[in-house]
């Protein structure tokens, strides 16, 4: 039988070691088997993805759509990041019953807390598609026939679309939460710590799985459902991670672009990530101030602090990285040895004549999308933009009914949100908007501008604050009940919807999100999808190409949320001259980090008195020690949080949260000597919920070798 694509690129590339960065499909982990032994690795490829046995790749979960969790009980228990599950947490969260802030811990399943919108995938099975489209096809729907409509299937290409591979999941869609350390624990050193090493963060939280009765995966919350039965779940490893010891990352990665050429690379390092980098900055120190004020709005912007800090910190550390190593001028000494072929220096010179011809396009796209659509003033317009679609024509009850469901979600909002701190990042983003895209203003809101004299963006935002309906809960409120409420004489209610709609219509506050949009979707992503779409064939080309004739320069495909393993070893680097980490940290570092006057740093009491008291059960290490983070030099990136950290048995030995700034570069480029993974040591996981949470429940339920 002729061998797959995959499988023979596979065979190739295993002839060599290949320890040092790669997110590995594990349905080819045959082909790695040997080199993780002679790393320490003593199980078999079969204990890591096997559709005939459960293994490995059945406790590992897909959370929440960008997440990793793991199943650590046979009733379904799962961990992950808190970070992963702050939204949960701030949902449940009130000023009465601060689980953000205070932590939560279920003591019984009845406690535990119903998540709405949460679901988390498993996979059962992944099958290569052939080349042929036909025949793909066939395979897909042959699949799907076989598994049933229970399933949930992803058709998900690699190596540039070169090959094709069917992803089969289990999508369950009611899932609990049953316990978060406080966040001060749990986001420990806030964003004067994300990304950095040492680091001491417990970046946890737990949840659970349900399903029903017969352990099938349901649509949602039911009284009925029960604990999720897994196939297979981790056993938790008390006996700690030493130096050089082999680990392994399980997870779903969400994107690298390890094959980009260097006039990509330029391109990032230059200039997308340094535009996207200032724009966050400014966004955060906004809602930075105002959160270290008001406790209130702590609680309503945390997670959009968290999620512009996130991105924004990573690509700080990958441009210092790529800057450092020089990844521009290694590619371009890769693409000096290939180039002597003909048809891929061809290739190449398209590659620069795209990224020189669309440049102006994606930098709008990139500051649009960094500032213009992250203001309130556009999302609000976006919500009440229904309400300009009111007609005459239509029944009272459809007008209604569309008035009410548009007014409910802008006025959601606006509940969300604090009027001071948007009012601020409007002006900011709009600044910076209209200074680097002066050639992307809609003309409607160019002649505003010019016809009231708004010299600044400051002005600009006074006459929308002074104007618009959509700046002030209230005033958009009463506008609605004014015009639409009921009323026996029809030709009156038609009057009053006539007159409402031109109202909304003529809004700035509308004006400024209908314009806006129209002008990204009619003028700057047309231009970015065109862009996309020659990339994307260069990109099939150009991978094709190395797959034939330089398989040793192209051994991993790049990452895509699906299922991947990653291996290394637990150490330690050097992150400058004269500098040198250790590969963990321990809770005396908590303790020389704790601050009381700064929300991020502020360390329980209880803790402390854990601390000064050495009441560390059995989850020290044995210097004494309880150990709370590790690094390793395992190949991970956005979308492996919450992955679990094995140990050479298969045994959970810690969670992945995060990686070191030096090394974030790793999405492009990934370098042995700086990139690190970051792990929350299972320990201090455990230790946490039996000693800080009392929730000794959950400790029971798990699978503890000593």
């Amino acid at each position: 039988m002729k061998k797959s694509l995959l499988l023979a690129i596979a065979l190739i590339i295993s002839f060599n070691a290949f320890s040092q960065g790669g997110m590995w499909l594990p349905v080819l982990a045959e082909n790695h088997i040997k080199d993780m032994q002679h790393l320490g690795f003593k199980l078999s490829a079969d204990d890591i993805y096997s559709i005939n046995k459960a293994c490995m790749k059945d406790a590992v979960v897909l959370f929440g759509g960008g997440c990793t969790g793991e199943i650590v009980s046979d009733k379904g228990l799962l961990f992950t990041n808190h970070h992963c599950g702050r939204g949960e947490i701030v949902s449940h969260s009130t000023l009465e019953h601060d689980y953000l802030t205070d932590g939560f811990w279920a003591k019984s399943l009845n406690e535990e807390l119903v998540c709405t919108n949460l679901n988390v995938l498993i996979l059962e099975q992944m099958i290569e598609l052939p080349q042929d489209e036909e025949l793909s096809k066939k395979l897909v729907d042959e699949t799907k026939n076989k598994f049933g409509e229970n399933f949930y299937y992803s058709v998900e290409k690699f190596y540039g679309g070169n090959v094709s591979y069917l992803f089969v999941y289990k999508k369950f869609c009611d899932v609990r939460l049953v316990g978060a350390p406080p966040s001060a624990i749990g986001g420990f050193g806030g964003d004067t710590d994300n990304w950095m090493w040492p680091r001491h963060g417990g970046d946890f939280s737990v949840f659970r799985i349900y399903a029903d009765k017969n352990n099938n995966p349901t649509k949602g919350y039911s009284a009925d459902n029960v604990p999720y039965k897994p196939k297979y779940h981790f056993k938790i490893s008390l006996k700690g991670v030493e130096k050089e010891d082999f680990t392994m990352v399980f997870g779903f990665p969400g994107e690298t672009q390890e094959y980009l050429p260097s006039c990509a690379v330029k391109y990032y390092s230059k200039q997308n990530y340094p535009a996207r980098i200032f724009c966050r900055a400014q966004r955060m120190a906004i809602m930075d101030e105002a959160m270290n004020r008001d406790r209130g709005v702590r609680l309503k912007y945390t997670s959009l602090y968290s999620y512009a800090e996130n991105a924004k910190k990573k690509w700080e550390g990958a441009v210092i990285g790529l800057n450092r190593f020089d990844a521009i001028g290694v590619k371009k000494a890769e693409e000096n040895i290939i180039k002597k072929d003909s048809y891929i220096s061809k290739q190449l010179e398209k590659y620069e004549e795209l990224y020189e011809n669309n440049t102006s396009a994606m930098m709008a796209d990139a500051y649009f999308l960094e500032t213009i659509y992250q203001t309130f003033q556009f999302k609000a317009g976006e919500k009440a933009y229904r309400l300009s679609l009111v007609k005459v024509e239509d029944s009272p009850q459809e007008i209604f009914s569309m008035v009410n469901t548009a007014t409910e979600n802008t006025l959601r909002l606006f509940a969300s949100r604090d009027s001071a701190v948007e009012r601020n990042i409007f002006n900011a983003m709009l600044k910076i908007y209209l200074d680097s895209c002066a050639a992307f203003v809609p003309e409607k809101i160019q002649k505003i501008i010019t016809e009231n004299n708004l010299k600044t963006s400051q002005d600009f935002v006074n006459y929308y604050y002074n104007n618009s309906y959509l700046a002030d809960s209230v005033r958009f409120k009463n506008l609605v009940s004014k015009y639409i409420y009921p009323d026996k004489n029809r030709k009156k209610f038609e009057t009053r919807v006539l007159e409402f709609s031109s109202i909304i219509q003529n809004d700035i506050g509308i004006i400024f999100y209908f314009d806006m949009i129209k002008l990204y979707f009619d003028k700057i992503a047309p231009q970015v999808e065109s862009f996309e779409q020659e990339h994307e064939i260069l990109d099939k080309r150009y991978q094709a190409f190395l797959l034939k004739h330089y398989p040793e320069k192209i051994k991993f495909p790049d990452a895509n949320s699906t299922l991947r393993f990653t291996y290394g070893k637990a150490d330690g680097f050097r992150p400058k001259d004269g500098v040198i980490y250790d590969y963990f940290t321990t809770l005396e570092g908590v303790m020389e980090k704790d601050n009381p006057e700064i929300y991020d740093y502020n360390t329980p009491e209880k803790l402390k008195t854990l601390f000064l008291s050495k009441d560390f059960g059995r989850y020290a290490d044995k210097d004494g020690k309880i150990h709370v983070c590790f690094v390793a030099s395992n190949h991970t990136t956005g979308g492996n949080s919450g992955s679990p950290v094995i140990n050479s048995k298969g045994e959970l030995i810690g969670i992945n949260f995060d990686r070191c700034w030096e090394g974030t570069m790793s999405d492009l480029m990934y370098n042995p000597e700086i990139c690190r993974n970051i792990s929350v040591d299972i320990r201090y996981v455990l230790f946490l919920i039996d000693k800080l949470g009392g929730a000794k429940n959950i400790i029971n339920e798990l699978t503890i070798v000593e």
